[in-house]
């Protein structure tokens, strides 16, 4: 079987996005692309195959959508896509995140930054990070959260602000 477009799925698709903790090199890219097609053309839930799709945004965030309108992934299927990340990474040597154990954001000067929560939270406390300041929201759940401009936000409209909030 082979993928779709990511451009081709539908709005309601379900995403997962994957960072990388720092931007991935063009023979990291290369990798990763060869990885993900063999990944996902055979990528099943309870046997039966998924349409599946991902793409790349800024060399640093790998994100799987999957039109589930026809066959849902299962927590075997999620599980297996997140281990073929786990057994990548350690190939290519760079390590790449799930949703919650790092922070996303661009700094003052623009520039992706990857960090722990407490390093994040004391970033919010000292007043470097504040409520404008854009995070990466990678626990958006569909592809229209990802084409209506819901990932990346100033902190103010992400989960952001109630887990680390914004001291005065």
């Amino acid at each position: 079987m082979s993928f779709v477009n990511f451009s081709d799925l539908p709005d309601t698709a379900r995403v997962w996005i994957f960072g990388a903790e720092n931007p991935l090199d063009s023979s990291q890219v290369q990798k990763l692309t060869e990885n993900m097609g063999l990944f996902l053309e055979q990528w099943t839930a309870h046997k039966s195959e998924l349409n599946p799709s991902w793409e790349l945004r800024l060399n640093q965030f790998i994100v799987v959508g999957l039109d589930e309108s026809m066959l849902a992934a299962s927590g075997c299927s999620i599980d297996s896509m997140v281990q073929n990340l786990k057994n990548f990474e350690s190939a290519i040597g760079a390590n790449i995140v799930g949703t919650s154990l790092k922070v996303f954001y661009r700094d003052e000067n623009e520039a992706i930054q990857c960090v722990g929560r407490a390093e994040f939270k004391q970033l919010v406390e000292n007043g470097s990070v504040n409520e404008e300041t854009v995070v990466f929201n990678n626990m958006i759940q569909t592809a229209a959260d990802l084409r209506q401009n819901r990932w990346e936000i100033p902190m103010q409209e992400s989960w952001h602000m109630q887990a680390f909030g914004v001291l005065v």
